[in-house]
């Protein structure tokens, strides 16, 4: 993978993870299918950005 990619691909997920953070705080009083996508979003955010550094080493 380009370095170019890879920093496009790191932008998205960062962007995923804060955009589920961001829900929450906007509107913190959500249903219970609401929070599971929230951290969903946000684990899949933090999960990719992991495994994207694992594998650039």
């Amino acid at each position: 993978m380009t370095e170019t990619r890879r920093n496009q691909l790191r932008f998205v997920l960062i962007f995923v993870a804060l955009y589920g953070l961001i829900l929450f705080l906007i509107r913190p009083d959500a249903t219970r299918a609401q929070t599971i996508f929230r951290l969903t979003l946000v684990g899949v955010g933090v999960l990719g950005l992991v495994g994207a550094q694992m594998r650039k080493g």
